[in-house]
């Protein structure tokens, strides 16, 4: 029985993650989406995933003498000690270096290396992308919803987009297509 559960388990898993998974080639990284990026390329940060508006998915690199380092955690949330603050929403950063890290064990992740000045910080690009944390074209964004999301209400879409408005994500231009679109949809 576990060889069976084990067995469906890898082809489950196995074959969604073969599928998406993101390609290193010629010095440019193509996500599960589409975008590629490459050193040098512009990010324009999107919101934190966190429920304090800090990010969850770009943080202090681990490589960094700015590292928090601890067995317990930070006030027992140690991602928080190192994400990167939601003052930074809206700004863009440039590519300094891909990065892969992982075994064939556990998987691997590719991070993007970026900051200014002494503290570098890295982006979990997938999830990064996945969360809103950085925003990249429509036609890449992904397609698939998470099950695990609820419905949002026109509402609660129309109070996201006024967020990124007034934090300077958006420009007045994008919020009014934004604006219309969800106003069309259902």
């Amino acid at each position: 029985m576990k060889r069976l559960v084990l067995l469906f388990t890898f082809l489950i898993f196995g074959i969604t993650s073969a599928q998406t998974a993101p390609k290193f080639e010629n010095d440019t990284l193509t996500t599960s989406t589409g975008f590629k990026v490459y050193e040098g390329l512009d990010l324009k940060i999107g919101t934190g995933s966190m429920n304090d508006g800090d990010f969850k998915f770009i943080r202090t690199n681990a490589s960094s003498m700015f590292n928090y380092y601890s067995t317990i955690g930070y006030q027992g949330l140690a991602n928080q000690a190192n994400s990167f603050k939601r003052s930074n929403s809206g700004l863009t950063f440039k590519v300094k270096k891909i990065m892969l890290r992982g075994n064939k064990r556990n998987g691997f992740v590719y991070y993007v290396k970026i900051g200014s000045g002494l503290i570098n910080y890295e982006i979990d690009l997938e999830n990064a992308i996945r969360s809103g944390e950085l925003i990249i074209p429509d036609e890449f964004s992904p397609k698939e919803k998470s099950q695990n999301v609820t419905s949002e209400t026109k509402y609660d879409k129309l109070k996201k987009i006024k967020e990124l408005k007034d934090s300077g994500v958006l420009s007045e231009e994008e919020f009014q297509k934004e604006k219309d679109k969800i106003m069309i949809d259902k």
